[in-house]
């Protein structure tokens, strides 16, 4: 019945890589915008892992990656770069909300994003990318 949405499968994935990028962006350049503050409550995830010094470089680094691996998304420009930069700020989001929070609930969005991220990292950007040129 609804057959003929296949031919537009390259169309929805570009939505699909637009979309995930967007909210990468979205979510990490007011971060990296805001200053030292607002880097060290971003870099403080990583005190999970036993990092408990410079937090603030941590977040600076973490909204950066955030924000370049959503415009690489986006753009499909080093496509799997950009996953692996989306992916590792959203892997540490999922691990230290599964830290501090202690119900399924609250660990389910951090967890799809890094599902989302990996079923990309296999499909790869598709027809419609800067790469393709």
């Amino acid at each position: 019945m609804l057959k003929f949405l296949g031919k537009y499968r390259e169309a929805g994935l570009l939505l699909l890589r637009a979309s995930v990028g967007l909210i990468f962006i979205l979510i990490c350049a007011p971060v990296l915008l805001s200053g030292e503050h607002r880097w060290w409550q971003f870099g403080s995830a990583m005190r999970v892992f036993n990092f408990h010094s410079h937090l603030d470089w941590w977040g600076f680094l973490g909204a950066l990656a955030g924000c370049v691996g959503g415009i690489f998304i986006m753009l499909g420009f080093a496509f799997r770069i950009g996953i692996l930069l989306a992916f590792l700020v959203a892997l540490v989001n999922a691990i230290a909300v599964a830290h501090h929070e202690h119900g399924l609930y609250s660990i389910i969005i951090p967890i799809e994003a890094v599902i989302v991220l990996v079923c990309l990292s296999f499909i790869g950007p598709g027809k419609y990318s800067v790469d393709k040129g």
